[in-house]
């Protein structure tokens, strides 16, 4: 009786056959979410227009968006914090628009506007803003609003550029005092925000299709987490995200050079419980509590910036002021709007 042999795959031949066929699968998504992604950035213009409009950089574009009308109250420009654009402003926006005329923009890479050819840089984001104030053809000084990292960029703009502004409102905004009592704290802090990942992700389109799961609860609901995934949360923004990161501790010290506003009105606006999330880096309760006390410590040198200061502690608000209590934030500008008229 014969018998017949089988052909048999041996197992080691087996697992290359697996191996190859998962390389082949990943490569596909990749390529894929290549394509996808390349595609939706395109078109993402078509499918949601700019709020505002679109102004000339020369070879680029910012995104600028003005409402309301001019009237005898001082314009307010609004600089965001980092990682946030317009768009995270347009209800303060639309409010204060019924009193003043209100700027909002998108700094170069965020949000509809092109990131910067040579990648980011504070002079470009200070020219930038000059340019957006100019392009908005305001020939009055301005209320310059800062948020957060914005509120380096506003008090070097309004050292660069001091009769273009009016007065300051900061909110809970980065400074050189800070940076100067908690390094460790910063040094940690900045290790955690590496944005390496993020950008290979989008540039796959998995950010475009699952970014909205990266959102929390709290996400007011006048922000369209699908709006903000497919405009904002784009490989570009994210590049530069991490280039602009990478220069906060640099912009920080350039503050230290910045003249003193005199009595120029200045408002500071600082959540009354501050969100550091030091524990969640390895920092014990007590050290967690000392650099709350330093952060809260900081926000209060602020006032000495100017003869004409105030100082506000916000109730129940997380970082993001503008977002838990924006009332606060415009009854703020709209009180130094007022005072200014009256000079």
């Amino acid at each position: 009786m014969k018998i017949k042999h089988m052909n048999v795959i041996k197992p080691s031949r087996r697992l290359k056959l697996i191996g190859l066929s998962l390389t082949i699968i990943l490569l596909f998504v990749v390529v894929s979410g290549f394509f996808y992604e390349c595609i939706s950035y395109k078109n993402i213009k078509s499918k949601y227009p700019p709020d505002g409009q679109m102004i000339d950089m020369g070879k680029r574009e910012i995104h600028v968006n003005i409402t309301g009308s001019k009237t005898s109250l001082p314009p307010v420009v609004i600089e965001a914090g980092t990682g946030n654009w317009s768009y995270d402003w347009s209800s303060v926006q639309k409010e204060l628009s019924k009193h003043t005329q209100v700027i909002t923009y998108d700094r170069a890479g965020y949000g509809w506007s092109d990131p910067p050819p040579g990648g980011f840089s504070v002079d470009t984001t200070i020219d930038d803003l000059n340019k957006v104030i100019e392009a908005a053809e305001i020939d009055t000084p301005v209320i310059l609003v800062g948020h957060s990292v914005g509120g380096i960029y506003s008090r070097l703009f309004a050292d660069k550029y001091p009769e273009r502004v009016s007065g300051l409102v900061l909110i809970d905004s980065r400074n050189e005092y800070f940076a100067a009592k908690a390094e460790k704290f910063n040094d940690k802090f900045f290790e955690t925000q590496d944005q390496t990942m993020n950008r290979i992700l989008s540039q796959i389109g998995i950010v475009r299709l699952l970014g909205k799961n990266m959102f929390s609860n709290s996400t007011p609901n006048y922000i369209s987490v699908e709006k903000y995934v497919n405009v904002h949360w784009d490989t570009p923004f994210f590049k530069v995200l991490d280039e602009e990161i990478e220069e906060i501790k640099e912009s920080e010290k350039l503050l230290k050079g910045t003249q003193s506003l005199r009595d120029k009105p200045l408002t500071i606006i600082t959540p009354s419980d501050v969100e550091l999330q030091a524990t969640d880096l390895g920092f014990s309760e007590e050290e967690a509590n000392s650099l709350k006390k330093k952060w809260k410590n900081s926000q209060k040198q602020l006032t000495n910036l100017s003869t004409n200061s105030n100082f506000i502690l916000v109730p129940n608000s997380s970082h993001s002021v503008m977002y838990d209590q924006p009332k606060v934030i415009m009854e703020a500008i709209l009180k130094m709007a007022d005072e200014i008229n009256e000079l």
